[in-house]
């Protein structure tokens, strides 16, 4: 057995990984601005989803349905587990990239706009920018996870394990986990063409899983 397979994982409801991506203000909104953080999340449920996927809704579409749990990370043994995202501000033909935390912190363009909010973090990083306010994605519980929501803050954390070392540390995470394929592991992305509606020429629909 793995290492991430014989961890707790809790099953809870994707209510809680929408409170803690709000909580840093959104997909993206954690790792724009260390000073920004804490940020308001709304009162209800009904609230919290509508206010992410109004945030977030481009994102939101390319990931499969899945099931969501809360796992303990270690800090840094579990960082090599970890991937960032398969997006093309990261990387320029994401299927082909090598996106481990390592590989991607020391080969960071310096002054480029993800340079540039990972070194914001740097220094200023603790464990309550990080716990239940990371979002991985998986195919099993073996592992790789991409990273959801928290690429700059682990990025962050990667450097300065690598620089200066780094006391252990403990956050949850979210975890969800899918066994189809998914845009943000850099798999390929199909177009289907359905039946059109009234007035269009033609419809297609983004298969996602």
């Amino acid at each position: 057995m793995t290492k991430w397979s014989t961890k707790k994982w809790e099953q809870v409801p994707f209510d809680d990984v929408c409170a803690g991506i709000l909580a840093g203000g959104g997909i993206g909104g954690h790792d724009a601005l260390p000073a920004a953080a804490p940020h308001g999340v709304p009162p209800t449920a009904a609230e919290r989803y509508r206010a992410l996927v109004d945030g977030s809704w481009l994102f939101l579409r390319f990931l499969p349905p899945c099931d969501w749990f809360r796992v303990r990370i270690e800090v840094p043994d579990d960082l090599s587990d970890l991937r960032v995202i398969a997006e093309e501000s990261w990387f320029p033909d994401p299927p082909s990239a090598v996106r481990d935390l390592h590989s991607v912190a020391t080969s960071l363009v310096p002054g480029s706009p993800h340079e540039a909010r990972v070194t914001a973090w740097e220094g200023t990083l603790d464990v309550s920018h990080l716990d239940r306010r990371i979002a991985l994605f998986g195919r099993g519980r073996d592992g790789p996870f991409s990273i959801l929501d928290g690429n700059h803050r682990l990025l962050a954390l990667t450097r300065q394990a690598g620089r200066d070392g780094i006391r252990p540390m403990r956050f949850d995470a979210h975890v969800g986990l899918s066994f189809g394929p998914c845009r943000w592991h850099g798999d390929a992305v199909r177009w289907e063409e359905r039946s059109p509606r009234s007035g269009e020429d033609r419809r297609y629909v983004l298969r996602v899983w």
